[in-house]
């Protein structure tokens, strides 16, 4: 039997199998790479994304007891937080969806100190001179901090 040999391949003809195999695998490198860098993008700022949340929840809140009369309360623990609004009788949950739910804080985040709840209505608010300040902390992350003094919330870097 007569076999005839492999015509010679040009230069320019194409890629082999091993280097169609090489880029993949590289490429599957990268994308994992990509991935794992994505995918921990918030794992430490837990703390903080909790303290935005609660000074975004405390001022929609101040601003429903300004535009309807309704005293608010805001009532706190080590776990969580929520909103009561005084119906003339009895506190009871907060009407806005947003804020009616009793929030529990996320992963190992904490409110540092003891339990506490205040009332803001349009006649009192926490006093201009001591307005409440909360401390978050996510395990031995950072501390978080945030101020509400009956009218706005702000989210701080560091305790003033």
């Amino acid at each position: 039997m007569k076999t005839t040999a492999a015509p010679d391949r040009h230069q320019d003809a194409g890629v082999t199998l091993v280097e169609v195999l090489v880029v993949l695998v590289l490429v599957g490198i990268m994308a994992g790479i990509v991935g794992l860098n994505i995918g921990s993008g918030s794992r430490g700022d837990i703390a903080k994304q909790e303290a935005d949340l609660l000074v975004a929840r405390l001022n929609r809140a101040a601003d429903d007891v300004i535009l309807t009369g309704v005293p608010m309360g805001f009532v706190w623990g080590a776990e969580g937080y929520r909103f009561d609004v005084y119906n003339g009788e009895i506190w009871e949950p907060h009407p806005l969806p947003v804020l009616k739910e009793p929030h529990l804080l996320a992963g190992r985040t904490r409110i540092v100190g003891s339990a506490g709840a205040i009332v803001v209505s349009t006649e009192s608010r926490p006093t201009g001179d001591s307005p409440l300040s909360l401390e978050l902390r996510a395990g031995d992350g950072a501390a978080e901090y945030v101020r509400f003094d009956g009218v706005s919330a702000a989210h701080l870097q560091e305790v003033e």
